[in-house]
């Protein structure tokens, strides 16, 4: 399993912007990996980060907060995308115009998100586990041997179901969520 911080790390190295800058942009990332890898890592406070990042020019303060903005989703924590809040917000004190209201409520809608999407996948997780509960007892049973071709093809059917709506509702909040981080990138454009 990969840490928060090499995932935000794959992250970060995989969504560029296709515009003049990109070269620039890649020599800034790169940099910006050894200043960040700390707070990635959990070693470091938003605090310490801005600290860091307090000489640097907008450009990079800019690709720091997109670094930090692409290393959030849905599997975080909520604690994990506060400190990202925190820090986005430290570096955005940085900059000449500042918009730090827009990121802490951006954050907050992002966790407000992150909780709604657990709540949600813990009761499908409870449906599943109750289906395969019902399942078995209902295997064990002497009138299901006598049915079982029967019983079989409702297990598979409601397998299917439960896959299916599983699948849906991953695809509607990774749009939703997704949305809200394009929401926040395109504020630093």
């Amino acid at each position: 399993m990969k840490s928060a911080y090499e995932i935000a790390m794959e992250r970060a190295e995989t969504i560029y912007d296709d515009d003049a800058e990109g070269d620039n942009s890649l020599e800034i990332r790169e940099r910006l990996k050894k200043i960040m890898a700390p707070f990635f890592k959990g070693e470091m406070d938003a605090e310490a980060l801005w600290q860091q990042l307090k000489d640097e020019d907008e450009a990079v303060l800019i690709e720091a907060q997109l670094m930090l903005i692409e290393s959030i989703g849905l599997r975080n924590s909520s604690e994990q995308i506060e400190r990202r809040k925190e820090a986005v917000v430290a570096v955005e004190s940085l900059k000449e115009t500042e918009n730090s209201s827009f990121f802490e409520k951006s954050f907050t809608q992002a966790q407000s998100l992150q909780q709604q999407y657990q709540t949600q996948k813990d009761k499908l997780d409870q449906q599943v586990q109750q289906h395969l509960e019902n399942s078995q007892a209902q295997g064990l049973s002497a009138q299901a041997a006598a049915n079982g071709g029967q019983q079989q093809g409702m297990n598979n059917q409601m397998k299917q179901q439960l896959a299916k709506k599983l699948s849906e509702f991953q695809k509607s909040y990774n749009q939703r969520f997704d949305k809200l981080i394009e929401k926040m990138k395109a504020e630093l454009q």
